[in-house]
């Protein structure tokens, strides 16, 4: 290869590290563990330039700064427009939006919609065990992983809403990276660090070069406000075809670091008559949900707003309550709404259904809101009688809304008075069955 190509490649599994002088032989070391190809190039110099040579032949010799964004480097400056259809939709009136008759037909219909469906079918087709030391597997708020030899582990998941994003890209994009901090939080880790796949249409049309510049920069405020620094990503653009093009969907992964195993947490309930609680706001915000795509067929309204302050508070009391041993379970109150968490927190291991009475009259909201609305920051909790005293002090101290809502029990209903009273085991069947009821529909299709 000419040293042009060796520059320039983009070829895959390479990474640069720099190394302290004194770490070198440590770390060789560990590239010869996992069986990995090591070669020192260079070293960090004094003076500002960028030298490479090749065979004894320098081949280039510039200015670092003309490679820096805040040097020479040509920049391209997109023109942007904010699409038209987004005024409109924020002025939605939702009153025009009926409120259901049948709440219970309502939940068993999102339980099994694509986006909230057990997504089993996706992931036991792959490897669910990284080398023995998978602590918390798929299916929970976030993903834990044992650091061998330690009594640490890091914990690491992905989250992003294209409705959203179309909507409000610049929210949205907020909102993916709170709600990935939300989650890794409810599993008892501190948030490190995000990576992302950005996905979009044609950057040459003004209306979608908008999406994606407003998503970077709502990313670009959340990893402020989180403190979480982007290691590094990738942009996927030209995704559409001659009538539509996806919606710009930002994806989040990010990791977090669990400082002790023994505070690893989970969202599913642990004991019947456990005290169930919801930190966080409630507030009449349907804009952008799986309810009103599902039920109503509409992608449109304000979605859902984020107050970064609070959004920490709650994170921080959430934290400082694993912390201190007083909750059972933690599981973040996203896509679905309350009704969705609450379901999803009743699928114990090992087969094992818990359900849940639970009080939701007292809620000052439009009853689908209450359900099935996606306000943000918002965790639902369980734990002891004797530690739910504590938690509310633990609340007024953070500042944050808590509100317990009822109790865990060991029957076969998910009662939500005064809204629906349904059986988990026809749920659960429902929810467990959807994705592989839909592939099997889409394999016959492609078939005939």
């Amino acid at each position: 290869m000419t040293p042009y190509e060796i520059l320039l490649s983009e070829s895959q599994e390479r990474m640069l590290v720099i190394v302290k002088p004194e770490c070198e032989d440590q770390v060789r070391a560990i590239f010869k563990k996992w069986d990995l190809e090591a070669a020192k190039i260079g070293e960090v110099i004094e003076g500002g330039r960028f030298i490479v040579d090749h065979n004894g032949e320098r081949k280039v010799d510039i200015p670092a700064r003309d490679l820096s964004l805040g040097g020479g480097t040509p920049q391209y400056v997109r023109e942007e427009k904010r699409p038209a259809y987004m005024d409109k939709a924020a002025a939605f009136d939702m009153s025009e939006v009926p409120v259901p008759d049948d709440f219970g037909a309502v939940l068993t219909t999102l339980i099994g919609s694509p986006n909230l469906a057990d997504k089993s079918w996706v992931y036991q087709q792959y490897d669910q065990s990284v080398r023995t030391g998978t602590a918390v597997g798929p299916g929970m708020d976030a993903a834990v992983i044992r650091i061998r030899k330690t009594k640490t582990a890091l914990a690491a998941v992905t989250d992003g809403n294209g409705r959203y994003c179309h909507l409000n890209p610049r929210l949205g994009a907020q909102i993916a990276v709170a709600e990935a901090a939300r989650n890794l939080v409810c599993v008892g880790a501190r948030p490190l660090a995000i990576t992302n796949c950005l996905n979009f249409g044609n950057p040459y049309k003004p209306e979608m070069y908008y999406q994606f510049a407003e998503c970077v920069r709502g990313m670009g405020d959340a990893c402020r406000a989180f403190e979480t620094p982007v290691t590094g990503g990738n942009v996927s653009f030209y995704n559409e075809d001659p009538e539509r093009a996806v919606y710009p969907t930002p994806t989040i992964g990010m990791v977090g670091k669990i400082e002790d195993l023994s505070l690893i947490t989970t969202g599913d309930f642990k004991r019947a008559g456990d005290i169930i609680a919801l930190v966080g706001p409630m507030a009449d915000e349907m804009g952008g949900s799986e309810y009103l795509k599902t039920i109503h067929n509409l992608v449109t309204g304000a979605i859902p707003s984020l107050d970064f302050d609070l959004e920490k508070r709650v994170q921080d009391f959430v934290s400082t309550a694993i912390r201190a041993r007083l909750v059972k379970s933690a599981h973040d109150c996203s896509d679905g709404g309350l009704a969705i968490a609450l379901f999803e927190s009743c699928l114990g291991p090992q087969e094992h259904l818990w359900g849940v009475h639970v009080d939701l009259s007292g809620f000052d909201v439009r009853p689908d809101a209450c359900l099935f609305g996606e306000s943000q920051s918002r965790v639902v909790v369980s734990c002891t009688a004797e530690a739910s005293r504590d938690l509310e002090k633990l609340a007024k101290e953070k500042d944050v809304p808590f509100r317990v809502l009822g109790f865990v029990t060991d029957d076969d209903r998910l009662n939500l008075s005064p809204y629906c009273d349904l059986s988990t085991t026809a749920l659960r069947q429902i929810h467990r069955d959807a994705l592989t009821i839909l592939m099997d529909e889409v394999r016959t299709a492609a078939v005939a």
